[in-house]
């Protein structure tokens, strides 16, 4: 009985007729379980409004408009 080939769990090459080269494609390395470091979210407070931006909508123009 033969084995049936299943890329999703095989590293295997692909050719990428774009740019004229092999690829190395590892789709297996997406079933490992994650063991990396989680970091924590940074919550910064920002204005509403910036006097000194231009571009913020109710600041002063350069021309003082």
């Amino acid at each position: 009985m033969a084995a049936t080939f299943r890329a999703s769990e095989h590293q295997h090459i692909r050719y990428n007729p774009l740019q004229d080269e092999w690829v190395l494609v590892s789709a297996h390395r997406m079933k490992r379980p994650w063991q990396g470091q989680v970091e924590p979210q940074l919550l910064k407070t920002v204005p509403r409004h910036d006097p000194l931006n231009p571009l913020c909508p109710g600041a002063t123009r350069a021309n003082g408009e």
